[in-house]
Formats: structure tokens, sequence, C-alpha cells
């Protein structure tokens, strides 16, 4: 009987230590990495830092961030910030934003920092992770503080003083201008001039790049009014350009109908106007009241309700909801209405998500002692899908609520002035 023969031990794997990775590498790593990752990897070497603070570095990181989820539809990380405006939440909270993912799921909060000294700030605008940030006197018409605010990296940045004349109230809007990697904010003033049948409008542009306003030409038809609504809509930006709706005044602060959209291309720094499709009047004595302007799955969109002609400022049970969309972007002729849905208790719609869905803010019914349902003063915000029609209840009660899209990214690392 043959005897098994024992293997020797065999003798351990040498491993030699690390080789000193080379700096291209490093840095293609640290570009590919969270933001919060990549904050840490500062302390790593003064050099990493010094690349990391880079304007290329920021602008390249946030390339690859912005490829990465366009590439990745599906992707559920922090895809909208939700302010909750101060005056509404008790008095011992701090005033925050919070992070959500596509299905409105709490994910943080960032609260704003007490040495912005904005008791009651609103969002004119998010971009690539950078939200502008107004305090609003005068009843909410006058941006009297603005900032410039990166939750992500908690850096901030206040704007200088304007330089327009007095006014009476003030459109705000903000944008990325990717041809050069800049952001702009636009102001647009009305003055009610006495003896004159239609206000002085002024306008002008802070560049971030240049720390800086400057005063552009604006020229609108007599009596045109800019509508910016605080606290239920801002400046909608798509296609490289801002858009505000326009009213018609006749004097004495009367508005008609909402007969235009004011655009802002942040390129050439130029003011236009688009028409509002035709023929808005609906049977059953119905007229459409053009509401807020919104993105629609990368369109420029507006919602429409059908109130009574004759309308005494009573909600509807039952609100006829009409969603325009601009097929192609200047062409007139390709406004199309989308979708016509019904509401029910409908306030407001709040805006509308990157997948299209609207959000809706609804008047909660309470039932009376004999069974009967009436109105009440408090309200939901839920989600709507106007192809499925699909609603959720976002879980959030009594709160006007502005959302916006929302990324982490570097911008102002840098310090950028």
């Amino acid at each position: 009987m043959s005897q098994r023969k024992e293997l020797s031990p065999q003798p351990p794997i040498l491993r030699q230590p690390p080789t000193h990775l080379p700096d291209d590498v490093v840095l293609n790593i640290l570009l590919r990495l969270p933001v919060k990752s990549v904050l840490r990897f500062r302390c790593v070497h003064k050099s990493w830092n010094s690349s990391i603070t880079s304007s290329n570095f920021i602008s390249t990181h946030l390339n690859n961030s912005n490829s990465n989820n366009n590439e990745n539809d599906n992707d559920d990380d922090r895809a909208y910030l939700i302010h909750m405006p101060a005056i509404y939440t008790p008095s011992n909270n701090p005033v925050c934003m919070v992070a959500c993912d596509r299905k409105f799921n709490r994910i943080s909060e960032y609260p704003i920092p007490s040495e912005l000294h904005l008791n009651c700030p609103e969002i004119v605008g998010s971009c690539n992770g950078l939200v502008c940030l107004a305090q609003y006197g005068n009843g909410l018409t006058i941006a009297e503080v603005i900032y410039l605010w990166n939750p992500s990296i908690r850096k901030s940045k206040r704007l200088p003083d304007t330089c327009l004349s007095q006014y009476d109230s003030v459109a705000t809007g903000f944008a990325y201008q990717c041809e050069n990697n800049d952001y702009k904010v636009v102001k647009i003033s009305s003055l009610r001039a006495p003896n004159r049948p239609e206000d002085e409008v002024e306008a002008e542009v802070y560049t971030l790049s240049l720390n800086s306003w400057r005063r552009v030409g604006i020229s609108l038809r007599p009596n045109v009014v800019v509508s910016n609504v605080k606290y239920y809509s801002s400046a909608t930006f798509v296609n490289k350009a801002l858009h505000w709706l326009g009213y018609i005044s006749e004097g004495d602060g009367q508005f008609l109908n909402q007969n235009m959209i004011l655009s802002f291309d942040v390129n050439n720094d130029k003011f236009g106007e688009i028409a509002l499709p035709r023929g808005q009047v609906l049977p059953q004595g119905l007229v459409a009241v053009p509401q807020s302007l919104m993105v629609f799955k990368g369109k420029l969109a507006f919602i429409t309700f059908g109130y009574p002609v004759i309308y005494h400022g009573f909600m509807l049970t039952h609100t006829p909801c009409f969603i325009w969309v601009m097929g192609e972007y200047g062409v007139h002729e390709s406004w199309n209405k989308l979708f016509s849905v019904q509401f029910e208790n409908v306030i407001h719609v709040q805006g509308c998500t990157k997948h299209g869905e609207l959000l809706v803010e609804k008047e909660l019914k309470t039932e009376s002692d004999d069974g009967e349902l009436q109105r009440s003063n408090d309200s939901v915000i839920v989600s709507f899908d106007p192809e499925t029609l699909h609603e959720k209840d976002l879980g959030i009660q009594h709160l006007p609520l502005i959302a916006t899209s929302f990324m982490e990214s570097l911008v102002l690392l840098d310090g950028a002035t």
C-alpha cells in the first residue's frame, strides 16, 4: 500500500509595498468620487487640495456628474431640493432645505447658515448644485439681499448691492451659462411712474465670474408687466434662456390676460417675447387662465386652469387643468395642448419633476358634524402623473413649498468671485 505523500507548506507570497500612483491616475479617480468623498481627500496633501479646489477640477467633476445622471435615468440619489418657507414652520425649527430622492423620500436637511441673516429666504433658482436665495421685502416683491449658496460644501456668497434705481417690484431669475461655465442672476425692476400709463422697466444682470452687476437693455410693449409671484413660481430656465409670464396692465394695477412670455437669452443677454397659443377660451363658459411656467421633460411648458367666465375667487371642486408644451423652442406653431385633466380641490401646481410628474397643492376636506364635507385651511402636496393619472400623497401638509432640481457639486469651492 502506497504511502500518502504529504505536501510541503508553500512559502507565503511576499506582497510588495504599493507603488506611488501617478498624479494623473489619482486625479482621474478623484474626479469620479462623490462630493463628500472628494472633500475628505483635500486633507491628504497640499497638492491634492490645490488640484481639487481648482476651477478646472470643479468644472470637470461637474461634467462627470451630469453625464452619470443622464446615463442613469433611474438614479435615486438626491434629485430635488424642497424649501419650506420659515413663516410656515415652528419658530424653534431652523430655516432649511430638504434634499429628497426622485420618489420624494427625505434624504437629508441643509440648514441655511445663520451668518447669511436670511429670516425668510426664497429660492430664486438652482443650477448645478448652486442655489440662489433671496430675502424679499416690501410685500414679497423686492429682492433686498441675494446669496449664492452651495449646501453640499457649505459655501456661500453674497451678491453686491443692485445698481437699479428705486423700484416697486422686481422679477428675478437664476441661470447657468454653459458656454463660459458661468452663472448669472437677472433682475427686472418695475417702477410706477406718475402721470404715465405704463411702468418704467429696467433690467440688470449679475455675472459670477465678474462679481458685478451691469444694466442691460429691455424694451417691452406698452403696459407689459412681468409676473414673478413669490411662494408660487420663479423664472423658468430652459433652452439656455430664462422665462417669465407677462401680464398686460391697463393701469391702476389692473391685470388682464397673461398673454406673453418674456425670455432672456443668457448667452447674448437679450430679451425677447414668446406668444402663448391662441384660442384659449374654452367651451361651457370657461376661460383659460395661465398659471405658471415649467419645464416638462426638457421643454418649455405652462399650466392653464379653466375657470368660469364669471369668477368670484372661490375654489372649484373640480378644476380642469391643461398642460401646453412647446415642441420646438421658439416656434409658435409647435404649441401643443398635451394633457387635459381634472383636479379635485386643487389650489396650485407647484412645479414639475424631470420625469413629468406635477407637484400639486390640494385643499383638504373636513367632515362636519352632520357628515358633510367642508373646506378647511389645511392642504396637502401630491405628485400627479398626467399620463397614467397616478396620484401620490407626498406626506407634506400645511406648507406651501418650492421644489427645485438638485445635485451635489463643488461649485464655489474655488472661492469664485
